[in-house]
């Protein structure tokens, strides 16, 4: 579940998932929806993604930050993805694999620039069986 809002000058989403794989996909398919208004369906795969963090907030806000860097320095989307979140000896890890698109500005309806995900009113947690968060992305 995507939810998206407005945030004064900001954009956010709320976003739900069965487990926490789930939720970090979910957040990359609701940043692709902040993106572009017409998101490719296929791309071609790129070598596996790894990040860590010392919290699960971090880790999310990371993630974020790191696909807006496929997209603002590479002209790449990420339009699936196959995640893995685990503890690890610094916190948490992330592994990836993403497939990704060409950006085609015209093609793909580009809605704007995210400059990068905050940690203003961030919140991640397991409620009632389901993955829960919250963010807000600066624009």
């Amino acid at each position: 579940m995507i939810r998206h809002f407005e945030h004064t000058a900001d954009v956010g989403f709320e976003l739900e998932a069965g487990d926490l794989n789930a939720l970090f996909d979910t957040a990359r398919q609701a940043l692709l929806e902040l993106l572009v208004s017409r998101p490719p369906h296929t791309g071609e795969r790129l070598n596996p993604l790894e990040l860590e963090a010392e919290s699960l907030e971090s880790l999310l806000v990371t993630w974020l930050d790191e696909l807006l860097y496929l997209v603002q320095t590479h002209s790449l989307l990420p339009v699936q993805s196959a995640v893995t979140v685990s503890a690890s000896p610094a916190g948490y890890r992330l592994a990836a694999s993403l497939n990704c698109a060409p950006l085609d500005v015209d093609a793909h309806g580009w809605q704007g620039e995210v400059k990068g995900a905050t940690y203003h009113g961030l919140r991640l947690v397991q409620e009632n069986g389901y993955w829960r968060a919250r963010l807000v992305l600066d624009v």
